[in-house]
């Protein structure tokens, strides 16, 4: 019984002792600022993907409105509805306004085709973020970068055989079908702040380098508006939309090589991991029943204030567009590229206001939740304005904190939680902010379809409204747990995290000697 206590005590001390060997072996860290990460990836793809997102939404209103050839730089959409220079004098109000209500149709269909690619993307996506994400902490966290960019060279190369064959619009659909069963470009996003939250530790650099991640897809956005309007504007339609889609499968293509080939993987693959087994998609649920010494509900308040101004983003980005394409505005597509060109000035501004006062995170969050509200605000009273495009483009300067909002919120969560866990949660926003397209915005693409006629900015007050009750839920979070420290809390759950493993390990060590016995 001896011999056999002390076989027992020998494996024990053989097993703690390769546990050992592993934590003092871990793989060499990557650091915070190694010239080969993951911004110039994702800013490429994101400039393929914002250009032609954008061409798509114009493409659908033109090709409903049945315009050819080029378009025109002083009448915009207005104009390419028909010919009005051969219309007499006497007819004049009666065609003008049959060319104002046919532009306002086509503008309505565009939008509910755009509800349509919205759904078909979302849906699939909202299953899929819920395995990519937790597979991520325990597989590599480029699983999450290579799976969704490959979906998204899938829906390119579609897109660009629509627009030069000239193909149904279905094939659209089945295009956004692709990338949502790969994950789409959420969960991409998703992936790429975990992979920054994987390479930053403690302080304050994490918030840093979100927003560096924040600005460079404010610059891709830059180079995507004024790349593909510009484009558009020369070539005009069709030509001007089927050849920017052919960039972008390039550009996928060669951001998804990038990727696989140059970028190093900051999560390796656990030893002993299995690809099918129940506890890689059981992650996102394990963030809020495993024990912890901080409190979680703060995560699925800030989840679901982060699912509300996502959907006010993105549903205001396809109706903003197809808003001015009609009248009183009538932009060209040039006009659309300076707007951009605005909305990308405030990612970068936002980056460096984070940089500056990331010491006061829930101070940032109220200025760009004021910041959407004032632009929403302005965008819906900009009909009534003397000067409706001045207006119009006083937007992203009333707004240019806005953006800052969604980047604060994913730093802010990710400091709640351990790296180890970080897959998880991003799966989790990934999954909020799908959902947010699933559920929200086509309701607020369908109100802006039904109050048009009636009243076309209507749409945009609702939108400020959502973006109050998201600040007031932030509020709520910060009055009830004013001395919560994100900093602390990181570290205070994987010391936690540490001695459970310590004592999982002891129980092991004697439930094998009780065996042995």
């Amino acid at each position: 019984r001896l011999q056999t206590t002390l076989r027992g005590t020998k494996m024990s001390e053989k097993t703690m002792e390769t546990s050992e060997k592993k934590e003092e072996d871990p793989p060499e860290p990557i650091k915070p600022y190694c010239p080969v990460t993951v911004e110039p990836a994702l800013g490429l793809v994101v400039v393929a993907a914002f250009m032609t997102a954008t061409l798509r939404q114009q493409y659908l209103f033109y090709r409903l409105l049945g315009a050819t050839g080029t378009v025109n730089q002083q009448g915009g959409a207005c104009s390419s509805g028909g010919n009005m220079g051969n219309i007499t004098n006497a007819s004049v109000a009666a065609a003008a306004s049959a060319a104002v209500q046919k532009a306002q149709m086509a503008q309505a269909g565009a939008i509910q085709w755009a509800t349509r690619l919205k759904l078909a993307d979302s849906i699939p996506a909202l299953i899929v973020t819920l395995l990519i994400g937790p597979l991520s902490d325990k597989l590599g966290r480029k699983l999450n970068l290579i799976i969704p960019i490959s979906g998204l060279l899938v829906e390119a190369l579609l897109g660009a055989l629509t627009t030069q064959l000239t193909l149904p619009l279905a094939v659209f659909i089945a295009a956004e079908l692709a990338s949502g069963f790969t994950g789409g470009s959420q969960n991409m996003i998703g992936g790429g702040f975990a992979y920054i939250a994987d390479i930053t530790g403690e302080g304050r650099a994490r918030y840093f380098r979100h927003a560096v991640l924040q600005a460079a897809f404010g610059i891709a956005v830059v180079i995507a508006a004024l790349g593909g309007n510009y484009w558009f504007q020369r070539l005009g339609f069709p030509v001007g939309v089927s050849q920017p889609f052919w960039f972008a499968v390039g550009a996928i293509g060669f951001s998804l090589l990038y990727t696989i080939f140059a970028l190093k993987e900051t999560c390796p693959r656990k030893p002993g991991t299995r690809l099918c087994s129940l506890s890689n998609i059981t992650g996102i649920v394990q963030l809020f029943r495993a024990k912890r010494k901080t409190p979680t509900w703060p995560i699925a308040v800030l989840t679901l204030a982060l699912f509300l101004i996502f959907s006010v983003a993105n549903s205001a980005f396809g109706i903003i567009f197809t808003f001015v394409l009609g009248p009183p505005f009538c932009w060209p597509p040039t006009y659309l590229g300076y707007f951009q060109l605005a909305i990308g000035a405030g990612a970068v501004v936002s980056m460096v206001a984070i940089r500056i006062f990331s010491k006061y995170p829930y101070g940032m969050l109220m200025a760009s939740y004021a910041s959407g509200i004032g632009a929403n605000v302005l965008m819906g009273l900009s009909t009534y304005a003397p000067n409706p495009t001045v207006a119009v483009f006083m937007v992203p300067v009333v707004g240019v904190f806005h953006s800052a909002g969604q980047t604060l919120l994913r730093t802010v969560m990710s400091k709640m939680v351990r790296q180890d866990e970080q897959g998880s949660l991003f799966g989790l926003l990934t999954f909020a902010t799908q959902l947010a397209v699933v559920a929200l915005v086509p309701l607020w693409n369908f109100v802006y379809a039904q109050t048009i006629l009636i009243m076309p900015g209507l749409v945009f007050f609702i939108l400020a409204g959502v973006v109050l009750i998201s600040a007031m839920l932030t509020g709520c979070v910060k009055y009830c747990l004013p001395d919560l420290d994100e900093e602390k809390v990181e570290k205070v759950e994987k010391d936690a995290a540490d001695k459970d493993g310590v004592v999982n390990a002891g129980m092991l060590n004697d439930e094998q000697c009780v065996t042995k016995l």
